[in-house]
């Protein structure tokens, strides 16, 4: 139920951030805004090793667990408004660091996450085919460590026996600061459809200013575990699509 309610409030945040974004890139006036709006795809990776995550991994590797991935790997989808000197993003972002195989009677440990967040930056470049920035931004994010068994069960074993055959869920939470630079390589493909694709890229280093603390379950909290920390550097690369007439649509709407 927590999970459910958290999930809610983080769809409700980034939405209410799109809503946001667009009414301060175009306020009242006569005259169309000079802005541009588009929606951007993004994978995002852990750069340098981390050592909570690390830590985490042992300790499920201690237990004969066989951990997650080492790879911290993100798909961050994001709503983008800019004119020519800022850019704004509002983010969301789905951590996945899990392999799935379908090995029977094997413990197997996942980590994943999912967030919202936002990016902003004047433009300090901005020519014909480039854009040079400095983002700032943050991220509000929920991670979940789970540990289950692909068993093999009868029936009656799994009846007399239910909590057996579960899998054990644990979450945490962290408010994360993020800067770095990216850069925008612009192109003009498929022009009677698109103003403007960006091939986007960004390199950013992420500083958690507050976590929940313990892993926690349904009815407890977990001693040992170590805390996720996302002091990490991130690369990011993906596309950015802007669609035609967008900005003269939403200022025919003022």
């Amino acid at each position: 139920m927590k999970n459910k309610l958290l999930l809610t409030i983080l769809f409700s945040a980034f939405f209410i951030n799109i809503s946001n974004a667009q009414t301060i890139s175009d306020t009242t006036g006569t005259a169309p805004k000079k802005f541009m709006s588009g929606m951007a795809v993004y994978a995002e990776f852990g750069v340098l090793s981390n050592s909570s995550f690390k830590a985490i991994r042992n300790q499920m590797k201690a237990l004969n667990i066989k951990p997650f991935e080492n790879l911290m790997a993100s798909i961050v989808l994001a709503k983008r408004i800019e004119t020519k000197k800022f850019f704004a993003e509002s983010r969301l972002i789905l951590m996945n660091s899990t392999k799935y195989n379908n090995d029977d009677n094997q413990s197997k440990g996942s980590f994943r996450g999912i967030g919202i967040g936002v990016d902003a930056s004047p433009k300090f470049v901005n020519s014909t085919h480039w854009n040079v920035l400095i983002p700032i931004g943050w991220d509000l994010m929920l991670y979940q460590v789970k540990v289950k068994n692909d068993q093999t069960a009868s029936f009656a074993q799994v009846v007399s026996n239910p909590n057996g055959y579960r899998s054990a869920k644990l979450h945490n939470g962290s408010f994360n600061l993020h800067a770095g630079i990216g850069v925008d390589y612009k192109m003009n493909l498929f022009p009677k459809v698109y103003d403007k694709v960006y091939i986007s890229s960004k390199v950013t280093y992420h500083l958690p200013l507050a976590r929940m603390g313990r892993w926690r379950g349904d009815d407890v909290k977990v001693t040992d575990l170590p805390s996720f920390k996302a002091n990490q550097l991130y690369a990011q690369i993906g596309l950015v699509f802007f669609p035609k007439n967008m900005g003269r649509m939403w200022g025919k709407m003022h």
